[in-house]
């Protein structure tokens, strides 16, 4: 490169820490080649950071816009900055065998970065393909859309709720609590993880989201907003709790544990959407259909006093079944249940506690 540049003037361009080596919108009518310390390049945010030894300032220089040469973006002395300058005027001075050297140097130079910026890009997707699974194991699809559009918008958008009809799913594993007062806490963790595992991968095969884990409960749902979705989904999510019931059964027999699960569903409109705060979202439903379906799983006895059977439905939900599902719960038919009812057993069950 010395001979490219011999005659011209010798020019260094010397800038301390934190100040602007050009900024957003400047003409951009030279370049540089730096020599001591480094330059980010920021446009809102870091870009990329060049060091000693490279060309900056180029991209703007060989991309005029509207008869200009305008630079795309700020760039910032990382600790103190010496660079040389090559302005225009010394490129346009060049003669044939100068100008094809300082073309096969630019091109060399832009090829360099081009394939820095696909790496980079490489990175990104997989840093965001990393970041897409890392949120998906903490909220269900539905907050998973709503979270990642939060992150797009840098965090400052909001989840607007809406009004659903939904099918609700509450359970619990009764027993565990006495039962894990003697165990050590990993094995506490282990057991729960197994057996949450035996019920989510059921509600998943049957389209169903996991709203939360609570301890050791579990909270899920269907979106039903239509009469196609409502009978497509209803019996399958139906099947997934009694095929739940089975495995936490089989598991707890296969194991000596004195453990069994109630499941309580209910179908009716939930609103759905972000009831955090500004610090943190808390994406789930909420409404009575919720609160009935909670107090299903809850319930110690039907009206008439006798005990329940593990999986509870709401009447509206064992209404809309199609007589194939009814025909495989007939041995749950005790746990067919009124809300109302529920509503005020439970209430009066909890009072004489």
């Amino acid at each position: 490169m010395e001979g490219v540049f011999e005659g011209a003037a010798k020019r260094a361009s010397f800038i301390r820490d934190g100040e602007y080596l050009c900024r957003k919108g400047d003409d951009a009518d030279e370049m540089w080649i730096l020599l001591k310390g480094r330059i980010r390049v920021e446009d809102g945010g870091l870009i990329v950071v060049r060091k000693v030894g490279e060309l900056v300032g180029e991209a703007a220089f060989f991309r005029p816009q509207s008869g200009r040469r305008v630079r795309g973006a700020n760039m910032i002395a990382s600790g103190d900055v010496s660079a040389f300058r090559i302005d225009a005027s010394v490129v346009g001075t060049m003669d044939v065998d100068q100008r094809l050297l300082w073309q096969e140097t630019i091109s060399a130079v832009l090829t360099a970065k081009l394939d820095q910026a696909q790496r980079q890009r490489s990175e990104l997707r997989a840093s965001t393909s990393v970041l897409e699974k890392v949120i998906h194991r903490f909220v269900c699809n539905e907050g998973f859309d709503a979270t990642w559009g939060a992150i797009s918008a840098g965090g400052a958008s909001t989840i607007d709720p809406e009004v659903c009809d939904t099918l609700v799913w509450f359970s619990d594993l009764a027993g565990f609590s006495s039962y894990a007062t003697g165990l050590k806490p990993a094995d506490v963790g282990t057991l729960v993880r197994e057996m949450m595992e035996l019920q989510s991968s059921a509600i998943m095969d049957a389209g169903g989201q996991i709203d939360k884990y609570m301890g050791d409960g579990l909270m899920s749902f269907w979106r039903v907003p239509d009469d196609v979705r409502r009978n497509r989904l209803a019996p399958k999510a139906v099947e997934a709790a009694l095929e739940a019931r089975n495995r936490i059964q089989h598991f707890a027999l296969k194991r000596d544990l004195p453990l069994d699960i109630r499941i309580g569903m209910h179908i009716g409109k939930a609103v759905i959407g972000d009831f955090g705060s500004a610090e943190r979202i808390a994406f789930t439903l909420i409404g009575e259909t919720v609160n009935s379906a909670s107090r299903f799983e809850q319930a110690r006895a039907c009206s008439e006093g006798k005990a329940l059977g593990r999986v509870r439905l709401s009447k509206a939900l064992y209404d809309i079944l199609p007589a194939a599902s009814r025909s495989g719960f007939e041995p749950e038919t005790r746990s067919i249940l009124d809300k109302h009812k529920v509503a005020h057993d439970l209430h009066s069950s909890l009072d004489g506690a």
